[in-house]
């Protein structure tokens, strides 16, 4: 259970201080709307690719698998929460938007499983 529960709270993290840093910047004026949109972008695509790569390197199923189940658990909670909390609808910017992620959570998790340490049993 701990090896699925911390890479979530990684990204989870990274979301909320990143989130955190970028509205403090443009709540100063220090960042233009477009460009914190970009950096809130940047952001959700970091924290997916952190986040996949600790679950690659910590679960021993393949890495294209162990990627499209972090993305698939976090699609639906995106998807729940923007439908339900926000009431947004999903439009073609929101598709293009989670295929990206899903892209980079896959990458995340190839990575992280081929930077996994090998043990050797051999006597």
């Amino acid at each position: 259970m701990k090896k699925y529960l911390f890479p979530f709270l990684y990204t989870l993290i990274i979301i909320l201080v990143g989130s955190f840093f970028t509205s403090i910047l443009y709540y100063f004026n220090i960042t233009s709307d477009k460009f914190n949109t970009v950096l809130l972008y940047l952001i959700s695509i970091i924290s997916f690719f952190t986040g996949a790569l600790f679950l690659g390197k910590n679960i021993k199923k393949k890495g294209i698998i162990s990627g499209l189940i972090f993305f698939g658990i976090c699609f639906l909670i995106m998807i729940l929460s923007s439908l339900i909390i926000f009431k947004n609808n999903i439009t073609f910017k929101n598709i293009i938007y989670y295929l990206i992620l899903l892209v980079f959570s896959i990458m995340g998790s190839i990575i992280g499983k081929n930077t996994q340490t090998e043990i050797d049993t051999e006597i």
